[in-house]
């Protein structure tokens, strides 16, 4: 019931060294045991003579030659004869690798948070991804930069027309010479997009813009159902994404959204049970996720009730016929008076908004706060 001998064999010992690729080394141990029923526990981890069978995330050291760059993340026992078995190690880069008889993208340890491989999945370093989402909406606001008209009967679909940067009469909009934008992105110089009555377009213009995608994913041995309120929120202060990947990403108020949280388990790693928690968030640095509504109607207030509409009379045109399109208006229920203002927009806030969303955003300390609680 004991390891008699370890020794390395010539025979089995190699190494790989592909372009493009960190190399990688494959050692074979012979291990002898007094008893035939010692197994395979008992012969991956032996030691016997001043010679051992390598622990997981050791560096490659053997013989005479060492690499800092590869660590063994594979063992595996084949018995040979009654009392003793070969003991195949793989050496590959830090974090797992393309090692003999390893699926391909397989990661057989994992990184703690100094950056080093564990067999602890609770040790395991935070996953982080940032990525861009693609979305549309529909376009509201933009720099006016003029008008350009096109000569009667032009026949050349090459031809750029005659371009004229003045504003509409009364003067508003004020012409700008290019879209101007502020440290988050959002555009600073944007008035509504009308026609040059100041009708706003019917169905409106979309544009195309990416939000960012941040997500986080971690091992825990439990989790704290406190986070499903947060599920749907919105950042009411600046915050901070903390962590080895989103560090230094911020979020202006009203601009992060915490998408929600998923949960999978019990999963099994080196005979540890844990769960897998994973935290979505999206940032629209451009518009935020309050809804800021430009104002506009067929109607205004009125001290009378007019026909199917209490306390507001529709708006007329000069024959005293309802007008067909929706005018702008000011905020108090009457026409925008274009000498003093280019428009109004509604401003609502349609998701809850929380001041404390940043202690999920520290992806440092992210599991220790799911821990003790929100």
């Amino acid at each position: 019931m004991a390891v008699v001998s370890v020794k390395i064999l010539h025979d089995g010992w190699g190494a790989s060294d592909n372009a493009g690729q960190k190399t990688t080394f494959t050692v074979v141990y012979l291990v002898e045991v007094d008893d035939n029923n010692d197994g395979p526990l008992r012969v991956v981890n032996a030691s016997a003579g001043g010679v051992r069978i390598p622990r997981q995330g050791e560096s490659y050291n053997i013989g005479n030659e060492w690499s800092n760059n590869a660590v063994v993340n594979k063992k595996t026992p084949t018995p040979i004869d009654d009392k003793f078995w070969h003991v195949t190690v793989n050496y590959g880069p830090k974090g797992g690798g393309n090692n003999p008889g390893m699926p391909e993208g397989e990661k057989v340890n994992g990184l703690d948070d100094d950056l080093e491989p564990t067999d602890d999945p609770e040790e395991e370093h935070v996953d982080e991804s940032v990525t861009t989402v693609n979305v549309t909406r529909a376009a509201e606001r933009g720099a006016y930069i003029g008008q350009i008209d096109l000569p009667v009967g032009n026949s050349n679909p090459w031809d750029p027309g005659n371009f004229d940067a003045t504003g509409f009469k009364p003067g508003k909009p004020s012409v700008s010479l290019f879209a101007t934008g502020d440290k988050f992105g959002r555009i600073t110089n944007g008035v509504p997009i009308t026609n040059s009555v100041f009708t706003p377009f019917d169905p409106p213009p979309e544009i195309s813009y990416n939000q960012i995608r941040i997500t986080c994913g971690f091992n825990a041995d439990g989790w704290n159902t406190d986070l499903l309120r947060y599920v749907n929120s919105i950042n009411a202060t600046e915050i901070l994404f903390t962590g080895f990947v989103v560090g230094g990403i911020k979020a202006a108020p009203y601009t992060c959204r915490f998408m929600g949280v998923s949960l999978s388990g019990p999963r099994v790693k080196n005979g540890d049970i844990f769960q897998r928690i994973e935290l979505e968030f999206l940032i629209d640095p451009l518009f935020g996720w309050r809804l800021d509504i430009l104002d506009r109607g067929y109607c205004v207030n009125a001290n009378k009730v007019s026909e199917g509409a209490p306390a507001k009379n529709n708006i007329v045109d000069a024959k005293g016929n309802q007008i067909s399109e929706p005018v702008l208006l000011d905020g108090n229920g009457d026409v925008l008076d274009l000498e003093t203002q280019q428009a109004t927009y509604l401003r609502y806030a349609v998701y809850p908004e929380i001041a404390n969303m940043g202690q999920i955003t520290d992806f440092t300390t992210i599991k220790q706060v799911i821990k003790g609680g929100l």
